[in-house]
């Protein structure tokens, strides 16, 4: 992730991290693939672990669903769907919704995601930007927020269009941000959902194979159209590490053993690495002439391939080093730079272990005060020598100064 305003977000205790989706760290030889592009990154960090073609542009089919899903969560999940005629009339339409239902939107949401329904996208869509068009504009803002390069969407459902397109890169910053709310987790790996009767209850599957036949999968979205061909963004859990990876352009015949593939070598080169627990204490900042003694807001873990012994450093500073001001125990009160083989990886808020009272008030001389009564007495004794001088002239007749 690339991040602005550092300060603001160590005040939120949010975690940065620096080197996130950056240069891949290589392994091992990775295996044949036949997407035309495709990346693995820790989704923890944001590390690249490998990369093809990643910031080229290609059809994404409905793995925009991913940001049409978060958009809903983040910004209409009270509300209700009522589905158009446009909705129900959608090429895909297989959610099977109906002009005229109006239905929740977390069931709708789901019903997408599981069955890559555009007739939910499209009614989800309409619902939460007002409209089409404006519910776009919401997409791409989102990602340009997020730093998602190589990323255009022009509809909420993939259908192709020379104007819509995705980079490898793009998707899994996008994935890597959606899978930060539990709501988008849960929904992604949800196998089985239903709609409300009408008259009777629909029963959607999700079409993620990973979810039914690779231990640890945790979702996230397939999709095909002929113009983009196979694309998955597909993420999994083992050992405490957490990898996500997209395939855009793949073949029927490659996708599901490319997926597995890949996120087998990610699970067989590396390994996550704790640099920093959550709470560890991590020395002191100096705040004001005081030492405050800190802790880390949150654990960091990397990862690191298996045989790697990195050497790890810490570096502490205070957001307000010269402040007087009272310290509330569990205060953000610096922060802690973290770093692999001297390489800075994360940032991480670090907060007080303990409450401080406030510095006395510091007395500051004004020295021009000082310098004037020096000043007036040396003007007087000027001015009374130059009397006496004058004086001594008067009654010597002025030949003082005569030899």
């Amino acid at each position: 992730m690339i991040h602005r305003g550092k300060k603001a977000l160590l005040s939120t205790a949010a975690l940065l991290f620096v080197s996130s989706l950056t240069t891949p760290v290589w392994a091992h030889r990775a295996p044949a693939l036949s997407a035309g592009a495709a990346i693995l990154v820790d989704g923890n960090t944001g590390q690249i672990l490998y990369a093809r073609d990643i910031r080229g542009e290609f059809y994404p089919a409905s793995i925009t669903k991913i940001m049409t899903a978060y958009l809903a969560i983040t910004h209409g999940w009270h509300d209700t769907v009522h589905v158009s005629v446009q909705a129900q009339d959608q090429i895909g339409a297989s959610a099977y919704l109906r002009a005229g239902q109006s239905l929740p939107m977390p069931k709708v949401v789901t019903a997408m995601m599981l069955v890559s329904g555009n007739d939910a996208a499209y009614a989800v869509a309409q619902t939460v930007g007002g409209s089409v068009a404006h519910f776009v504009q919401m997409m791409n803002r989102q990602a340009k927020a997020w730093g998602a390069p190589g990323i255009h969407f022009d509809n909420p459902d993939g259908l192709p269009d020379p104007k819509h397109v995705v980079s490898a890169l793009g998707m899994a910053i996008i994935a890597e941000h959606a899978m930060q709310n539990p709501i988008f987790r849960r929904i992604v790996s949800t196998k089985e959902s239903t709609l409300p009767p009408d008259p009777h209850p629909r029963v959607y599957y999700n079409q993620n194979q990973l979810l039914y036949h690779f231990p640890g999968a945790v979702g996230i979205k397939i999709g095909y159209t002929i113009e983009a061909d196979e694309t998955i963004v597909g993420a999994a859990r083992r050992h405490h590490l957490f990898l996500i990876e997209v395939l855009l352009r793949d073949t029927p015949a490659g996708l599901w053993p490319d997926a597995e593939n890949l996120l087998l070598w990610g699970f067989g080169n590396f390994r996550a690495m704790t640099l920093v627990k959550s709470g560890q204490m991590l020395g002191t900042v100096d705040v004001g002439g005081r030492p405050v003694p800190v802790r880390s807001a949150q654990g960091i873990t990397y990862a690191v391939q298996k045989s790697a012994r990195p050497a790890i450093g810490v570096q502490l500073t205070a957001l307000t080093p010269h402040s007087n001001r009272p310290i509330r125990k569990d205060e953000t009160v610096g922060e802690a730079e973290i770093t692999v083989n001297r390489h800075l990886v994360a940032e991480v808020p670090v907060r007080a272990t303990k409450a401080l009272a406030p510095l006395p008030p510091r007395l500051h001389w004004n020295w021009a005060w000082l310098l004037l009564p020096a000043a007036v007495a040396a003007s007087l004794g000027v001015g009374t020598r130059r009397a006496q001088i004058s004086g001594a002239r008067r009654r010597f007749g002025g030949g003082l100064n005569r030899g």
